[in-house]
């Protein structure tokens, strides 16, 4: 049997828990009354009390201001069966049993517990499974391991089993039984002589049994005293210590606080820092801009001044050129009409060749747009993109990850065909002398032409590997139906397609880009209007200006022409008009260029006014502006600002540093973690230091209600009688020593077939415990198959007369040789709650060695409140409560 996992709900003190075993050694460590015993009475309410019970050990269960039942829920494994059995009591009473392999089957009620212990009846010797099963204070007496099926069974494989001399025996026993008792004592013709030893033997047992009872109490009182007093100074060193590292906690939160306060101090002077640094910049800016705005007025008054005076001399020249331009406007008139017939004609040939430019080009940007819309359409229908696919490619790939972990965990099967008969493992042919290998992870076929037909099927894979190849294959399953795909082939093609779309919708906008330039579609647009218009325009006013037969030769074809035939044409009329008009075209040139040169001049004029205007204005402000700047703080007070701001920032900064640096040097995380330790240390040694109290007080009440009995006294007078009265029966004993040594001699013979069938028991308990009591140890067993004593140094020693300790290790001695000797499919977890408890260090030590190396081949459970007891146990496992 192999426990997985036990989960507690409402269960005396415990509100819910759950504790994981592993197959070797496993420590459940935690404070007292943390729920450590709990664990081990639940297995047993488990096993044998239906949920329907009411009696007190389960209504003790119910906790305390709770309105529900206590729950306990196993994890295990009994044989072949791996089952999942949890039952609830008291409230909401329910019993299940969930059978996970090899038939997967559900049970509840009554059904459930029936069939659980058929189970365990049929898979485990359930006395074993008691025998291994130390609750505490129960670790001193020895288990009964005779009427144990298993360990009978293993010791028959090892050893020599027992000859039957049980008939001869019984007729040299009715003998033996004229003369003696089983005991000694004599009987028969002897009654009356032997009622007197009998009677004297009783008084005297019965005294020293009282003896040895005050004894034992005289030896459990100085226990406890000592135990006391260890408590007591493990109490105050714990105090002390607790003390010491409450004053470091103080430390360390005052420089928490030395921290915090340099941290605001270097914040409040980098903020003073950055102030200065600004007003300081805010003032260079300032002196600069003032002595701009200076250069400027200087600038602008010598530009005004030089305008004044070129604009009379502009006036002047206007009036005259206007004068002359007078006389000439009459023949001016006339050409100037002509020339504006040729420009008609000029413009409208103009706008019929961009009408054809602009239409061209708005056709290709159609086009494009067309294109680039389509492209965009195509994208809006597709939903995968490609970072989707790269994540179908990652989840395929883990599950082609998930199924070759299983291929490699499957069983492997290598092929090799002999001779010429044909031979097929699934769909795969071997060739002649072909060698192949095969991972077993479904039903294969191996077929033998004319010979055989082999299946050969998986066994169970390991269920963490099932496990991930079912999760890789849901989670890319839900992937694919989330982007609405069937394979990872198809989302790939129609991330391509969107991929494809998304280039030709960016190629189209950059040739749209191109086409468009610095336009905008509806200005070439309106433009394409403009000149369609003009156009037209020009279509209906072409019969009109033919009708026009213009004096002069330009102009005079009734042809449409080119532009540069009526650019031609314009020339030659303007150049006909200057020829015939030379005094007119003159005038007007220079009337026109005097005009211009006024005009400008004055404009230009009026604009340094106001140039001067405004610089002077500006010039004002920044100097008085700088001037009170300077007034409140000079440009040294400013820089000296800055020098002291950064050095107090540096200074800070070096606080800080130094204050972090004696804070982390202080290890706040270990301190807390200490002083908390420290802190339940005290609680647990005071609640241990009462317990040792109180049970040192009720000791020694005991011991002193019985010593007033005089117990000793009473046991001295009763061996005197007790010596008188087998004096007088030594007389007799000659008659019977021959039925004695027959007796002796035929129990003699019985005892050497009962070492050899109890050899493998003994040398498994003196293999353990030579590694706690040395290499000097043996002991003798029974025919019990109990420790009836021990042998060390050449000093023999009863169990009865043993310490407590020593009882107490070799009791669980022989539970750790019973796990180690039965076929760990046949046997049942080692559980020991609060064991080893009267040991010392050295030997605690070496049970460290020897529950490690039972934890290889059994597995252990060790249920303590003092983890550092079993801190060498190797390969153990350790689970924290509390």
């Amino acid at each position: 049997m192999r426990l997985h996992s036990i989960r507690l709900r409402n269960y005396r003190g415990i509100t819910d828990a759950t504790v994981d075993f592993s197959d070797g050694v496993t420590i459940v460590e935690g404070p007292n009354e943390v729920g450590k015993s709990s664990i081990h009475e639940a297995i047993t309410h488990l096993r044998e009390d239906k949920a329907s019970s009411k009696k007190a050990s389960i209504k003790d269960l119910q906790p305390i201001g709770v309105d529900a039942g206590p729950e306990v829920e196993l994890h295990l494994t009994s044989g072949d069966v791996e089952m999942t059995y949890a039952k609830r009591w008291l409230r909401g009473q329910s019993t299940t049993l969930s059978i996970l392999r090899p038939n997967p089957q559900q049970l509840s009620g009554d059904e459930a517990h029936e069939r659980f212990s058929a189970i365990l009846a049929e898979t485990v010797d359930v006395d074993l499974l008691v025998a291994l099963d130390v609750a505490q204070g129960e670790s001193l007496d020895q288990a009964p391991m005779a009427q144990i099926n298993a360990l009978q069974s293993a010791l028959s494989e090892s050893g020599t089993e027992v000859a039957d001399h049980d008939a001869f025996l019984e007729k040299v026993e009715a003998e033996y039984a004229k003369y003696f008792t089983k005991s000694g004592k004599r009987t028969g013709e002897y009654r009356s002589i032997d009622d007197e030893v009998a009677a004297a033997e009783e008084a005297h047992q019965e005294l020293l049994v009282r003896s040895e009872a005050m004894d034992d109490l005289v030896d459990r009182h100085a226990r406890a005293t000592a135990r006391l007093e260890s408590v007591r100074e493990q109490l105050s060193e714990a105090v002390e210590k607790r003390d010491a590292v409450e004053e470091s906690v103080a430390a360390l939160a005052a420089l928490r606080s030395a921290l915090t306060t340099a941290e605001e101090s270097a914040e409040a002077v980098a903020r003073d820092l950055t102030l200065a640094n600004e007003a300081r910049e805010r003032r260079v800016t300032l002196v600069d801009d003032a002595a701009a705005a200076t250069a400027a007025v200087t600038e602008a008054s010598g530009r005004a001044r030089a305008l004044e005076a070129e604009q009379v001399e502009k006036d002047e020249a206007f009036s005259r050129e206007q004068a002359g331009l007078a006389e000439a406007q009459e023949r001016l008139g006339a050409l100037r009409d002509a020339a504006k017939r040729t420009a008609r004609r000029l413009a409208r040939t103009r706008a019929q060749g961009e009408f054809a430019d602009l239409g061209r080009r708005l056709g290709e940007i159609r086009i494009e747009d067309e294109r680039r819309s389509t492209a965009l359409a195509t994208i809006g229908s597709i939903d995968v993109t490609a970072a989707d696919v790269e994540r179908l490619i990652s989840l395929e790939t883990d599950v082609r990850i998930a199924k070759s972990a299983k291929t490699a965990a499957a069983a492997q099967i290598r092929a090799h065909r002999l001779g010429e008969t044909q031979v097929r493992v699934g769909e795969v042919a071997l060739g002649e002398n072909g060698e192949e290998e095969f991972a077993v992870t479904s039903e294969l076929l191996v077929a033998i032409d004319g010979i055989a037909e082999i299946t050969v099927r998986p066994g169970a894979s390991p269920v963490e590997l099932d496990r991930a190849l079912d999760a890789a294959t849901t989670a890319l399953e839900r992937e694919l139906e989330r982007l609405g795909e069937d394979s990872v082939d198809e989302a790939r093609e129609q991330a391509q397609r969107r991929s494809d779309a998304d280039a030709e919708a960016a190629e189209a906008a950059s040739t749209l880009k191109a086409l468009l330039g610095r336009d905008r579609r509806e200005d070439l647009e309106t433009r394409f209007a403009r000149a369609e218009a003009m156009v037209a325009s020009g279509d209906k006013d072409a019969g009109t200006e033919e009708a026009e037969k213009p004096e002069t030769g330009a102009g005079a074809d009734t042809e449409r022409a080119s532009i540069a035939e009526l650019e031609s044409a314009l020339s030659d009329a303007e150049a006909a008009v200057d020829a015939s008009q030379s005094a007119v075209d003159e005038a007007a040139t220079r009337l026109d260029t005097a005009r211009t040169a006024r005009d400008e001049v004055r404009v230009d004029a009026v604009r340094a006014q106001t140039s001067v205007q405004e610089t002077t204005a500006q010039a004002q402000r920044l100097t008085q502006t700088l001037a009170e700047a300077r007034e409140a703080h000079s440009d040294d007070a400013l820089a000296a600002a800055v020098a002291q701001a950064g050095e107090r920032a540096q200074e800070a900064a070096t606080r800080v540093v130094e204050a972090r640096a004696a804070y982390e040097a202080a290890d706040p995380e270990t301190l807390e973690m200490t002083v908390k330790n420290l802190r339940q240390l005290v609680v647990s040694k005071e609640a241990q230091r009462e317990s040792d109290r109180q049970e040192v007080d009720g000791l020694t009440a005991v011991i002193d209600d019985r010593a007033g009995e005089g117990i000793y006294e009473k046991l001295s007078a009763a061996e005197e009688a007790l010596e008188s009265a087998r004096a007088r029966q030594a007389r007799l004993e000659r008659s019977a020593r021959a039925i004695e040594m027959l007796r002796s001699t035929v129990l003699a013979h019985k005892e050497e077939a009962q070492r050899k069938y109890v050899a493998p028991f003994k040398e498994q308990i003196e293999r353990l415990g030579r590694l706690i009591f040395g290499p000097g140890l043996s002991v003798e067993v029974s025919e019990d198959l109990e420790i009836a004593s021990r042998t060390l140094g050449g000093t023999t020693v009863p169990f009865a007369s043993l310490s407590g300790g020593t009882k107490e290790q070799l009791s669980l001695i022989g539970r750790l040789a019973v796990a180690a000797l039965v076929d760990s499919k046949a046997g049942a977890p080692v559980i020991l709650d609060d064991a080893f408890g009267f040991a010392d260090p050295e030997r605690l030590a070496a049970l460290n060695v020897v529950l490690g190396n039972v934890g290889e081949s059994a597995q252990v459970i060790l249920l303590t409140c003092q983890p550092e007891r079993f801190a060498s146990v190797g390969g153990a496992t350790t689970v924290s409560l509390g």
